[in-house]
């Protein structure tokens, strides 16, 4: 890439939610684990989501975190799916859950660090799995308090491991300066002492 456009990229809000939504699609599709039912847990995709509001700010934040969702669904559902039955509860959880995650950059605004947000945003986005997991595929043959404890469970499994991953990489120094860095090429023009070429 040359110089020039490198330079494009600096206080370009617009190119960087693109490319974090284009690299967080393509680590949604590296699966480490699979759940039966359609549970996922992915190579970092949330965090990237996240990302986007942190970097570029909570309205960004939230519309790039929808533009994922309604990506992912059509990508996952729409186009290989026929089944009504599953279309409805999946489109909520891809559109309410993963919207869920936009809120990262509303509390990085109000000064949140990244990790506590990233937090609550994932924790919101378990909360929306739950009642959608409860609400969608209610057992009728199973008590309330049974299919409360299986979606608990089920959703526990596949989101708290990512968020477990996700946390341990934003751990290490080296990315924490690497996403600062980009937080400040997101959100300033570049000038002549940032020059690194």
């Amino acid at each position: 890439m040359s110089e020039k456009r490198l330079r494009m990229l600096w206080g370009n809000k617009a190119a960087w939610c693109i490319i974090l939504i284009a690299v967080a699609l393509a680590a949604s599709y590296i699966r480490p684990l699979r759940l039966e039912e359609g549970g996922e847990i992915t190579f970092l995709s949330m965090m990237l989501v996240c990302l986007i509001g942190y970097l570029c700010g909570p309205k960004t934040g939230v519309a790039g975190a929808f533009l994922y969702a309604v990506l992912k669904y059509v990508l996952d559902y729409c186009l290989h799916v026929f089944d009504a039955s599953i279309l409805i509860p999946e489109m909520w959880d891809y559109l309410l859950g993963l919207t869920l995650l936009g809120i990262c950059g509303i509390l990085t605004a109000q000064g949140w660090s990244l990790r506590p947000a990233f937090l609550i945003a994932v924790l919101l986005r378990y909360i929306e799995s739950v009642w959608n997991c409860i609400y969608f595929y209610y057992r009728p043959d199973e008590s309330p308090l049974q299919n409360l404890h299986y979606g608990l469970v089920y959703c526990g499994g596949y989101i708290g491991l990512e968020l477990l991953l996700s946390l341990v990489i934003l751990s290490i120094p080296p990315v924490n300066e690497a996403i600062e860095f980009l937080k400040q090429v997101a959100g300033s023009k570049y000038t002549e002492d940032y020059d690194f070429f």
